[in-house]
């Protein structure tokens, strides 16, 4: 709600980004923060940027993962020198390509949120206007449909249950023939 976004944008938002910092080698307690703060971070910058949450959570995605681009088309940069001296702002002297992964990967965490503070907060800040408004409108629905969707799901499962098993009951037993049944059939004929 704090966002805009639905319970399956947030799960799958935090789950993906913790499962790439848990590859990487980030400890356990730390993961759950940098994933829930990223995927808030999503909603911000889509808010900020005029853009689909979709589209920011895979940019903030490539730039975790250590790709430039798609961060860069919205002025920050993260290349290897940027990360370098922001560390050695921070008191970090290692060089970069000496870092485990782990270690490269929560570099490149806390400098976007630090290149990010302008752009965090502005969905609560902005949800009153009409983009966010709407944004917040279409997490609502599709909240409603997963929600709605849970309760149909056991009615459906076994209406589809019964539904084969009376289809089965009506087919001649010919029809519930294989495919291998109808190999087994054939009389091969050979020229000798």
């Amino acid at each position: 709600t704090q966002f805009g976004l639905t319970e399956t944008q947030a799960k799958k938002f935090t789950s993906t980004l913790g499962a790439m910092m848990k590859s990487s080698g980030v400890a356990g307690s730390e993961i759950t923060q940098m994933s829930t703060d990223l995927a808030g971070l999503a909603a911000d910058m889509a808010s900020f940027y005029n853009m689909d949450f979709e589209e920011a959570f895979q940019k903030i995605r490539s730039g975790i993962s250590g790709e430039t681009e798609p961060l860069k088309q919205l002025g920050i940069n993260m290349s290897v020198a940027n990360l370098e001296a922001y560390a050695l702002s921070k008191g970090i002297d290692k060089a970069f390509n000496e870092m485990s992964q782990g270690e490269q990967t929560m570099l490149r965490y806390q400098y976007l949120m630090q290149q990010t503070a302008d752009a965090q907060g502005d969905f609560s800040r902005t949800s009153d206007g009409y983009a966010n408004s709407m944004r917040k409108l279409e997490a609502n629905v599709e909240q409603l449909k997963t929600t709605l969707g849970k309760g149909f799901i056991d009615v459906v499962t076994e209406a589809t249950g019964f539904i084969n098993t009376f289809i089965e009951t009506l087919m001649p037993d010919e029809s519930k023939r294989t495919v291998l049944d109808d190999f087994a059939a054939i009389d091969l004929q050979t020229e000798t």
